[in-house]
């Protein structure tokens, strides 16, 4: 049993915290899940942008430009305190009606273009697409399992939502099941695959990257909530 995230008083981010953007698909699932990880140190800002007209990746692209692009943007990327945008995206329909090589040859253009411009910056990834194939829930299901899903198991389910719902006994517990993250981790890189276009590959995710960048900063308060474990 683990004491429940609620033990634990959250945090104001600092002025100077690195701040996480993340365009999300969902407005639920990756929303609840990162939710967990804010608020855990002063020093790392998380916030979620949920779609608002639409869940395809080009939608999020231009809402990515509308919330930090645009001159009378609401927000700021600040490049020098290591500010980064994460479009955290599903594999769905979007790889076949093409839409999700212009979000990341979009990523590719803004990488290039933001160390032109402030020169004082050493150039580092802050632009980013973390796929998962077929959706967000690998991710979810690596919290718990090493190896991937066989994929006849997976068949006998109507969505690979259901799947992992009937995997993970109980559901994922956005509460708790998160502090689970750094296995999540190891066990997603283990089954990651790319095909022979450098496509993702069934079962395949990159979420691990994005959690690679939040963990340094919450391994402290991760560790207690693992402590609570009984």
């Amino acid at each position: 049993m683990i004491t429940r995230r609620k033990d634990y008083s959250k945090q104001l981010p600092s002025k100077d915290a690195r701040k996480l953007y993340l365009f999300c698909e969902g407005e639920g699932t990756e929303p609840d899940y990162f939710t967990f990880f804010k608020g855990l140190s002063s020093n790392l800002e998380i916030i979620t942008l949920p779609p608002e007209s639409g869940t395809d990746p080009l939608k999020l692209m231009e809402l990515a430009k509308s919330k930090l692009l645009d001159e009378d943007s609401r927000y700021i990327m600040d490049y020098l305190a290591s500010d980064s945008v994460w479009f955290v995206i599903d594999t769905d329909s979007w790889e076949k009606e093409g839409k999700i090589t212009p979000l990341r040859e979009f990523c590719v253009v803004n990488n290039t273009a933001f160390p032109e411009k402030y020169t004082e910056v050493k150039p580092y990834s802050a632009w980013n697409v973390v796929q998962s194939n077929p959706s967000f829930e690998i991710w979810l299901y690596y919290h718990f399992y090493k190896d991937a899903p066989n994929p006849e198991g997976v068949d006998v389910h109507p969505t690979f939502k259901a799947f992992v719902g009937s995997a993970i006994s109980g559901g994922f517990d956005f509460q708790t099941d998160p502090v689970k993250v750094e296995t999540a981790v190891e066990n997603a890189k283990i089954n990651f695959k790319l095909d022979e276009e450098g496509k993702l590959e069934l079962f395949s995710t990159e979420v691990y990257e994005l959690a690679e960048v939040i963990i340094p900063f919450v391994r402290q308060h991760l560790d207690r909530l693992k402590g609570k474990m009984m």
